[in-house]
């Protein structure tokens, strides 16, 4: 498999990687001040688990990402591939 290939193949592969969490939502018409803060902190625990799981995952693509494009052969001062990667 050519440069241009794995390069496409990962680009194509970064564009369709998507984290995403539970989200749920409901209408609430009457909470107590009590109940409200126990949803809110449940909600906030929530949101701070997903950051935690996510954000390594992140990480390690946007790493790999990093090692692909130095491994890929850079561009001459005309904006030519180099000689041999056409």
């Amino acid at each position: 498999m050519s440069n241009t290939d794995k390069e496409k193949q990962a680009l194509e592969k970064a564009e369709t990687v998507y984290e995403t969490g539970e989200i749920v939502t409901t209408k609430v018409y009457k909470v107590s001040p009590e109940q409200k803060e126990e949803l809110d902190r449940l909600s906030a625990e929530r949101l701070e688990k997903l950051r935690e799981e996510a954000i390594p995952k992140i990480r390690e693509r946007y790493e790999q990402l990093v090692k692909l494009r130095q491994q890929q052969p850079k561009a001459d001062d005309n904006g030519k591939p180099p000689r041999g990667f056409r």
